[in-house]
């Protein structure tokens, strides 16, 4: 018997151990948010005032990528013809969230789609993709009939106008 109280004492400072490593440790590096901040795309936006995606905090200029897997052009069914492009893809991690985006016309019949993101460098995240869907109208206001190319990233896909718009 005498024996086994040395085991009991090392098997009870065991399990002590392991359960302390699972509590927290009391130190909070979290600062309380004030409940007039506004927090991230905490807007409020009605659909007859659309606005660009803006973030309510600016986290600086560190951005991470998005990863876009498709795109898709919709032509709208009215005169003038309007055009956009729909992107899907995935966002690096849990933290990053969509900016923004643009369509730049590059030359006479190519257009660029470009993503923008932000992330709080100092949160710590899933790493794991995040599905998006982001579509970015194009201003195709007067241009002639013809072929147009839209690229985005390492993606392209064309559409064409039968007439001048």
């Amino acid at each position: 018997m005498t024996q086994s109280k040395p085991f009991l004492v090392v098997l009870f400072m065991a399990i002590i151990i392991v359960l302390s490593a699972c509590a927290e440790n009391g130190i909070s590096t979290n600062t309380p948010v004030p409940s007039n901040t506004p927090l991230l795309f905490d807007t409020q936006v009605s659909s007859e005032t659309p606005q660009p995606h803006k973030p309510a905090i600016d986290y600086g200029t560190y951005q991470q990528n998005a990863y876009v897997e498709s795109i898709e052009i919709n032509i709208m069914e009215s005169f003038p013809l309007q055009v956009s492009v729909t992107l899907q893809g995935n966002l690096p991690d849990g933290c990053t969230a969509l900016a923004g985006s643009k369509a730049v016309k590059t030359d006479e019949t190519t257009f660029e789609v470009f993503i923008y993101t932000l992330r709080d460098p100092k949160a710590i995240c899933t790493m794991a993709l995040v599905p998006f869907e982001e579509t970015v109208p194009l201003n195709v206001s007067g241009l002639p009939a013809g072929t147009y190319t839209v690229k985005a990233y390492n993606l392209s896909d064309t559409f064409t106008f039968e007439q001048n718009n």
